[in-house]
């Protein structure tokens, strides 16, 4: 009896694109913090403490259009649940793969470092909008419906910056949860490092900012609502360097990002 040798066999499979794995890694990533009792129930009363209460008594007062300081004021409370948000679904997006080794099975295929990353952040970014792009949009459109003014040019307006400031919102505590996600095997020490971080931040600025104001351009929720301000064309306190805040605004991103990259680069080579 004679032996049949096992030979491979050519796949006739489609191979799926990279933005098809892309948007694999963002939904099971979305997906996977939509299980998620706790998480859910944390962003359920964030929604209902900071949007639901304020969407109601806004609307039920006599505004002519819908005003560029509600919403920027709007847009800067609840900072601390968006830190917090942002460290509960960060906190395993990276750290998790790290303690699974799934890095082999992610950088074993045809993925490189970008696409990783778009994954991980398209996915965090998918949640977090939840909290922080899609409730200040409906409260713009509520309030533009039960505005009692005819003209609405400058509502208008102010619901286009509104949309550009909750992607901003979404998007800016992302580069530094994952990084510190990127920088251990476990979840809880990730969340709780992100807290502590801005935390620390906050407390330093708060310290310094006696002898100089520019020292509170160290707490990222103070560049953030500065950024609501001029956004909304409201300008910026004059007490504060116009340059220097435009460039820590640019570091608390590209910083961060530039680190997270450089580390998963650097895992994905197995380094």
């Amino acid at each position: 009896m004679g032996i049949d040798p096992i030979r491979y066999k050519p796949w006739s499979g489609e191979r799926t694109g990279t933005l098809d794995r892309v948007f694999i890694i963002a939904k099971t990533f979305f997906l996977q913090k939509l299980k998620s009792k706790w998480i859910l129930a944390f962003l359920i009363l964030g929604i209902i403490l900071m949007y639901v209460f304020n969407i109601i008594f806004n609307a039920l007062m006599p505004h002519e259009a819908l005003d560029a300081q509600t919403m920027s004021s709007q847009m800067s409370m609840g900072f601390v649940f968006s830190i917090l948000l942002a460290a509960m679904v960060c906190s395993d997006a990276i750290a998790e793969d790290l303690r699974s080794n799934s890095f082999v099975l992610y950088f074993s295929r045809a993925i490189k470092t970008e696409s990783y990353l778009a994954g991980k952040i398209g996915g965090a970014f998918m949640f977090l909008s939840l909290y922080s792009f899609i409730p200040p949009i409906i409260m713009a459109l509520v309030l533009m419906g039960t505005q009692s003014g005819t003209s609405y040019g400058s509502s208008l307006g102010v619901f286009g910056y509104t949309i550009i400031a909750g992607f901003v919102a979404t998007f800016f505590f992302l580069p530094i949860s994952l990084l510190i996600s990127s920088l251990t095997t476990r979840k809880s020490y990730a969340a709780v490092g992100t807290f502590m971080t801005f935390f620390i931040l906050t407390i330093i600025s708060a310290i310094f900012s006696d002898f100089d104001r520019n020292w509170r351009l160290i707490d990222p929720s103070y560049v953030l609502s500065i950024f609501y301000d001029w956004l909304y064309g409201l300008g910026m306190p004059t007490d504060i360097d116009a340059g220097l805040a435009s460039v820590m605004f640019s570091g608390f991103i590209i910083v961060p990002f530039a680190l997270l990259y450089l580390r998963i680069h650097m895992k994905g080579v197995g380094k």
